[in-house]
């Protein structure tokens, strides 16, 4: 019934890591369960179910201990953990709430973390946040859980694009968690320096916006911070493409004073005499946006006379020379990233 460890994805993201270390405080919080249950107005036969459950679970698994605990007292509850199993949240959300602000402060704090593990698993981060908040504040004496908030509260800010508050969360577990798994300390670390390497405008920070604008649209959020932030994603993409096409350009300037050079060096070689384009023609291969019709003017492209997007014209230019340069010198672990992430913004409908 008890599911330990934690799915956290972030688009491409995925990491499976054990939700609870072995704290040296959680026998603290065990005992205090203990005594918490032996103060309950409850039938006898609850009370001993519950410790004898606290009994199978405190030594090898001290979160199962309380979690059995809370089942023998609250038999409902455990249809509540079963639903954040299950392909329904909204029905996790409709059982777990309510217990969440349970007088219990220990079936509060426990179902605040089932609950925050099912939004994380489902990429709800917005939602997930105060929950997270709650286990490393409102519940730290009542949770074993609050242990790690830290961590997990920095994964769901840095989904959020709040990189600041996210370092200063995987700070603070490296500072309080001691005794946490080396897996989890060096994760923390890792993700530190991976949102700190982050610059404005850069692959980095285009990759984590887009995995935003990603998550948001398959939670079907496309409210005005998606739209805001897949503005952003092509104004940085057009902004690479341009840096490329200005590099491609340079490096074709050069190359062409080199093979003059060279042609120059070669005596009695005649220079090849530049094609010249027949009066009142097109030029060949000139169909771009700035092709000219023979009178000189250009040619407006038109795309089924409805008006073109930011996205649509993004589009066209993945037909361009320039988009497949800088294409060709991204890492191979972004190329398929922009390349998937355009055609499926294309693919949804705008507003």
């Amino acid at each position: 019934m008890i599911v330990n460890c934690w799915k956290l994805c972030a688009g491409t993201l995925l990491a499976v890591l054990s939700c609870v270390p072995v704290f040296a405080g959680n026998t603290e919080i065990v005992a205090a369960f203990r005594d918490h249950v032996q103060s309950l107005q409850i039938e006898a036969d609850q009370k001993k179910s519950a410790q004898e459950r606290i009994d199978a679970f405190a030594t090898d698994s001290p979160s199962d201990a309380i979690t059995e605990g809370l089942i023998a007292i609250y038999p409902k509850y455990a249809k509540a953990i079963d639903s954040t199993e299950g392909d329904d949240p909204d029905l996790a959300v409709q059982l777990l709430t309510p217990l969440t602000k349970s007088e219990d402060k220990f079936l509060a704090a426990d179902s605040s973390f089932f609950l925050a593990r099912m939004l994380m698993n489902h990429e709800q981060f917005e939602a997930a946040l105060p929950l997270l908040k709650s286990l490393g504040k409102d519940f730290s004496k009542h949770s074993i859980h609050a242990n790690t908030s830290d961590y997990f509260l920095g994964i769901a800010y840095a989904g959020l694009l709040k990189n600041k508050n996210a370092m200063n969360a995987f700070l603070e577990f490296s500072k309080s968690s001691a005794d946490a798994p080396e897996r989890m300390v060096v994760s923390a670390w890792r993700q530190y320096q991976r949102l700190e390497a982050i610059e404005a405008g850069k692959l980095g920070d285009i990759h984590q916006r887009m995995e935003y604008s990603r998550r948001r649209l398959e939670l079907k959020q496309t409210d005005d911070p998606t739209q805001q932030q897949q503005e952003k994603i092509v104004s940085m993409l057009t902004q690479l493409i341009k840096q490329a096409e200005k590099s491609e350009a340079s490096k074709s300037s050069k190359n062409t004073k080199k093979q003059q050079q060279k042609q120059d060096q070669k005596p009695g070689q005649q220079k090849p005499q530049q094609a010249q384009n027949k009066p009142g023609k097109q030029q060949k291969g000139n169909s771009g946006e700035n092709a000219q019709a023979s009178d000189g003017k250009a040619i407006v492209k038109k795309f089924d006379d409805v008006p073109v997007s930011a996205w649509s014209r993004l589009r066209e230019r993945s037909r361009d020379p320039a988009n497949n340069a800088i294409k060709d010198k991204l890492p191979a672990k972004y190329r398929d990233i922009v390349e998937k992430y355009i055609e499926k913004a294309n693919g949804e409908p705008e507003g």
